[in-house]
Formats: C-alpha cells, structure tokens, sequence
C-alpha cells in the first residue's frame, strides 16, 4: 500500500475507511474535532461580543430628520460641548 500523508483528507473522503491505516483515520478526527473546537470557539467569541455591544451604555445620535441642515449643525455643536 502507498504511504498516504496526513494531511491529504483525500483518501479520507474517496476510500473505505476499512482500507485506511488507523494512524491516518485518528488523524484526521483530530483535524475535524479541531475545526469544531475553533467553530465554536469563534462562534463564541462572537456571541460575547455582541452582548458587550448591545448592553454599552454610550449616548446614541439623536434623529434630525426635523430641523434644516443650519440647525442641525448648531444642535450637534450643542451636543458636543
């Protein structure tokens, strides 16, 4: 039998996995547990962030749509002092 690589997921997919050496079989799960691991990890990551946004106690712009664009500036200006 041919050497198979590692990281060659090839034979992993196309073969029987009763062909397979156990070595390359045990591998490849590893890789798979590692690429659900960081899935989650980042989904995770991500989740965390959007609470710590959603729940930031910053001042949000207020709507103009009501006043013209010269006393839109005076009311920003205003804001920001």
């Amino acid at each position: 039998m041919k050497r198979i690589k590692h990281n060659d997921l090839t034979h992993y997919f196309l073969r029987p996995h009763q062909e397979l050496p156990q070595a390359y079989l045990d591998s490849c799960e590893k890789f798979f547990r590692e690429l659900k691991n960081l899935k989650l990890a980042r989904l995770t990551a991500t989740n965390v962030q959007k609470k710590r946004q959603a729940s930031s106690t910053k001042r949000q712009a207020s709507s103009l749509t009501a006043a013209g664009p010269c006393d839109s500036n005076r009311i920003i200006k205003e804001n920001l002092k």
